[in-house]
């Protein structure tokens, strides 16, 4: 069985299902309160990618939309909230209070706080944040969001700029809980490589940059800025450093007097030095 809720601003929509099951014992610190908890522990780095990803992409897909920013305060904040629903095994359905935190106490749950005062201990300004629970990879996690008009809304709108996810597997009715939690802050522009993917086998990147500024310049890996500056666009094509391994790259962009630096990173593999340094030919007899 699986559960799908949302939050969208000030309009609350209630789950689909209420989570059901015996509780099981976590396999993390349990946790009580109203998040905060240092460093939730990861449960599949590659599925919270994916569904990075694979939410990038439904922005690409629907309207051309700029991609999300990951970044780790927001993934903490999602993280706990999986966890959390896990060990006290609960689905915040109530459309009250709805992805609110409880904690179990004896048979009961008793309310902690509300969906954004939790994201609020590790990020500052929270926009939005879809849940589920049950579904067996970021493919179907995603095909019910997006299957859900509020959780698309979530997923597609603008007004977000980063995103963090949080998948946890292990205990709870449904045994397996999924978390995006959606946030923009004020004075902040990230700059986003490849749509924010984790590797590229290509030197050739896009970046993306958040804002509305006059120009702009960009380097590699702290090399020298370059010293002429051009116009700015949100979209351009960049070259990586030819190195195997996490490349940066770094820009700043400028209106009147007023200057920002941003920066992003991706993990660069040159194939054929790959496959050179790590791979031997079979000969067979």
């Amino acid at each position: 069985m699986k559960s799908i809720a949302i939050l969208l601003g000030l309009f609350i929509l209630p789950a689909l299902l209420l989570a059901h099951g015996a509780f099981a014992a976590p396999d993390a610190p349990l946790y009580s309160g109203c998040g905060g908890v240092p460093n939730p522990p990861v449960t599949n780095a590659a599925y919270d990618q994916q569904v990075v990803e694979l939410t990038n992409q439904q922005r690409l897909n629907n309207g051309n939309l700029p991609p999300l920013k990951r970044i780790d305060a927001l993934d903490q904040a999602a993280r706990y909230m999986s966890i959390d629903m896990a060990q006290d095994n609960y689905w915040p359905a109530d459309p009250l209070v709805n992805h609110g935190t409880y904690d179990r106490v004896g048979s009961n749950l008793v309310f902690q706080c509300s969906w954004d005062a939790r994201v609020r201990t590790y990020y500052s300004s929270p926009r939005a944040e879809n849940i589920a629970a049950g579904q067996s990879n970021p493919e179907s996690v995603i095909s019910d969001w997006m299957g859900s008009s509020g959780h698309k809304a979530n997923i597609l709108s603008t007004g977000s700029w980063e995103i963090g996810v949080g998948f946890y597997e292990g205990s709870g009715g449904y045994y397996r809980y999924w978390t995006q939690d959606f946030g923009r802050r004020s004075g902040v522009y990230p700059l986003i490589i490849n749509r924010e993917q984790a590797l590229t086998y290509d030197l050739q990147v896009s970046i993306w940059i958040y804002g509305d500024w006059d120009e702009m310049r960009l380097r590699n890996d702290g090399e020298d800025w370059p010293q002429s500056w051009q116009t700015f666009t949100n979209l351009s094509d960049w070259t990586l450093k030819d190195t195997s391994g996490q490349r940066s790259v770094e820009a700043q962009v400028r209106s009147g007097s007023t200057t920002v630096t941003t920066n992003d990173t991706i993990t660069y593999i040159n194939w054929a030095q790959f496959t050179e340094r790590n791979y031997l030919p079979i000969v067979i007899k």
